[in-house]
């Protein structure tokens, strides 16, 4: 007998075995004792949260030889058929892979035909979004007027891009992601049944790893028991999905609040080492200072976490202030879009990790360059920031999402440049770190740079035009002398 894979063998087969989605149940349960069944439902709602098996066993509960009823026996021909996907009354449809409207105009032809066992035929189309536009538009043709015989159950994990026409003729429900308690139960339930132990630090991991998923954590544990046999450790499952395990993020916090870069980069490496990815790394400490944030915040109620990994979490929050979480996270989300760009991924988070040790982030981490300069002419005594530049700082961020509608090459390009020179002609000095010549020479194509001026102008509310230079080209660039800054200083007057 070939090996049937645990999410197979586990699939909930009646309205008790589903794992939350306790409205949803109640919804159908109620329908069916009311015999209030719409002809047509929407499942919205993340994957692998139940959608399509609480499809198929609405349509057991449908068609059962004891049906309708809320607790089909799921021994009967009819439910043993659907259970299998034998059953000539329960049609699913994949929806990314038949997507056209021949395909729905075949369903159109086949709804007008009764059913052959039972009393309703269940059409169920998984993704519905992938529909074509065509082929919405020849299923609302058949939603407007089915059939009594006829139930169809759309599901889809992007109900924006259903087309109101569609939604307004759909009874919808929203799944919820599943809970981490009730995820690591169901997990703990199978475990034991399949003779699998599993340590607790590594159950909570695969657990949190599936982000509500119970598809994608069971599939996890039996690629886990294919991958360690049936004694799974923590170091088990970090190998396996090559993510930075929780000694590694609270490692690598405790160096940047002590500000030890030494330290820092060394656990870096010896995460890669042990075959964790650059990217997963970045990823995984932005989680871990995310969920800083939100202790620093008094908001922990909002975070799924175990109770001891909670509390050494308070305990680490201690060791950074709330504009410290809140400047490493944005310098860690700003590494992990370069190293989309980037053919060197670690290098660019080692860089991040060498800018955020420049000084202390408990009491204040790295100015930009453009408040490193103002603060040093504030202390020296010399000229004040331009005004002009000032405004153009003060709303940098509205400019970088408004080009971000626009342009993305734009965007990723201008959010690695400082804005650190602005005159009265409109010109705007954009300075690019050594080794961002890439993002300059992007930004200065024709297309990038016109959305980008377009934009700026429109926030700036007059004409701006940019230049791009790299640091250093800035840094020993002559200062620019207009006409009116010489008259003032000569107490002259200009004569044409």
């Amino acid at each position: 007998m070939s090996y049937v894979s645990l999410y197979r063998k586990w699939r909930s087969q009646s309205f008790d075995d589903i794992v939350g989605q306790k409205h949803i149940i109640k919804t159908l349960k109620n329908a069916i004792s009311q015999n209030r069944i719409a002809h047509a439902y929407l499942f919205c709602g993340p994957r692998g949260t139940g959608k399509t098996s609480i499809a198929r066993i609405f349509a057991k509960a449908l068609n059962c030889e004891n049906g309708p009823t809320v607790s089909p026996c799921t021994t009967c021909a009819n439910c043993t058929k659907i259970r299998d996907g034998h059953s000539v009354d329960v049609t699913e449809i994949d929806a990314a892979s038949n997507r056209g409207i021949d395909e729905i105009r075949d369903l159109r032809e086949k709804v007008r035909y009764a059913p052959v066992e039972g009393k309703y035929k269940v059409y169920i189309i998984d993704e519905v979004h992938m529909l074509t536009s065509e082929a919405f538009n020849a299923l609302l043709k058949t939603l407007e007027e089915p059939p009594s015989h006829v139930i169809f159950i759309l599901a889809t994990t992007e109900p924006a891009k259903i087309p109101v026409t569609i939604e307004s003729r759909c009874q919808r429900l929203d799944f919820s992601r599943i809970s981490l308690e009730e995820i690591k139960q169901h997990l703990k339930k199978i475990s034991a049944a399949e003779s699998i132990k599993i340590e607790e630090p590594a159950l909570d991991l695969v657990a949190r790893s599936g982000e509500g998923s119970m598809r994608d954590c069971v599939s996890l544990l039996d690629q886990l028991s294919s991958y360690a046999g049936n004694n799974i450790s923590i170091d088990n499952v970090v190998e396996l999905l090559g993510c930075a395990d929780e000694a590694m993020l609270f490692n690598m916090a405790d160096s940047l609040a002590r500000c030890d870069i030494a330290s820092a980069l060394n656990t870096l490496r010896e995460g890669i080492d042990r075959g964790r990815s650059a990217s997963q790394i970045v990823r995984d400490m932005i989680s871990h200072f995310r969920n800083l944030l939100f202790i620093k915040l008094s908001a922990h109620e909002a975070l799924e976490l175990t109770k001891d990994y909670l509390e050494r979490l308070k305990k680490q929050s201690g060791s950074f202030s709330l504009d410290a979480v809140k400047k490493i996270i944005r310098a860690l989300s700003r590494a992990e879009l370069d190293m989309k760009w980037h053919p060197h991924a670690r290098l660019v988070l080692e860089v991040a990790l060498l800018e955020l040790q420049e000084e202390n982030p408990l009491s204040s981490l790295p100015l930009s360059k453009g408040e490193m300069s103002e603060h040093r002419s504030d202390r020296g005594g010399k000229v004040a920031a331009d005004p002009r530049l000032t405004e153009i700082k003060s709303k940098w961020s509205q400019i970088l999402e408004e080009v971000k509608k626009k342009s993305l090459y734009g965007y990723v390009s201008l959010h690695e440049g400082d804005p650190i020179l602005a005159d009265d002609t409109g010109r705007l000095v954009i300075s690019f770190r050594k080794g961002y010549a890439f993002h300059k020479d992007r930004l200065e194509e024709a297309k990038n740079k016109q959305a980008v001026e377009d934009i700026i102008t429109q926030v700036m509310g007059h004409p701006v035009k940019i230049e791009c230079k790299i640091l250093d080209d800035v840094n020993n660039a002559k200062p620019l002398i207009t006409v009116d800054a010489v008259r003032e200083i000569f107490e002259g007057e200009l004569v044409k």
